[in-house]
């Protein structure tokens, strides 16, 4: 069946999800996920998997005819609005047996410019392995964190989407405090000087 690839991954991103991560709650293989998503075509099962994974109905995921339903997705951007979709990823481990530590780390982020850039998201971490973060066609954020004393040492990768490729630019660590407010800054070609700014109760 026929499945709007589109909103498929548009729903993936939203929720910080890898292909690999969206495969694993799903119970499908990662080239599965990545076929759909390159080409809208899925067995029923797959598009049923899929569709539960994200928490929608089936038919919301078809192609109909006569259906408007991707305009059922709020289509909000950077560029000229303020804010962002708020996504909370995977706050239960379900689709996994293993009782790995996780931590939900809050982001914050604010054009230093006051351009339209700047929004707050949620995303769950299992220590010591990398989360990955999408800004839609702005930058790409990959976070790594690991308990450090009393503190959570966050290691990032910060890619600008620069002539239709992420880049690495920067891949600076901090030290967050329980509860507490830490930020970088990075200059982007995409959206100019970011500043990010971390807090996490752990």
């Amino acid at each position: 069946m026929k499945i709007n690839h589109k909103l498929l991954r548009r729903q993936r991103e939203q929720r910080a999800w890898t292909q690999n991560q969206l495969a694993e709650v799903a119970s499908l293989s990662m080239r599965t996920v990545q076929r759909i998503e390159r080409n809208g075509i899925a067995a029923k099962e797959s598009a049923m998997a899929l569709a539960s994974a994200l928490d929608m109905d089936l038919a919301d995921l078809l192609i109909q005819s006569n259906s408007g339903s991707a305009r059922h997705i709020s289509h909000r951007r950077w560029w000229g609005l303020v804010g962002i979709l708020t996504s909370l990823i995977v706050s239960l481990g379900w689709w996994s047996t293993a009782a790995a530590e996780q931590v939900m780390i809050n982001l914050s982020v604010k054009a230093e410019s006051g351009a339209s850039t700047e929004g707050e998201m949620q995303f769950l971490n299992e220590l010591g392995a990398q989360s990955e973060v999408r800004f839609n066609q702005q930058f790409r954020l990959l976070v790594t964190a690991v308990r450090q004393n009393q503190g959570l040492l966050l290691s990032t990768e910060i890619y600008d989407f620069i002539d239709g490729d992420y880049l690495l630019i920067s891949s600076p660590s901090i030290l967050i405090a329980d509860n507490e407010l830490a930020a970088i800054h990075v200059d982007t070609h995409s959206s100019g000087r970011l500043q990010l700014s971390f807090k996490s109760d752990f």
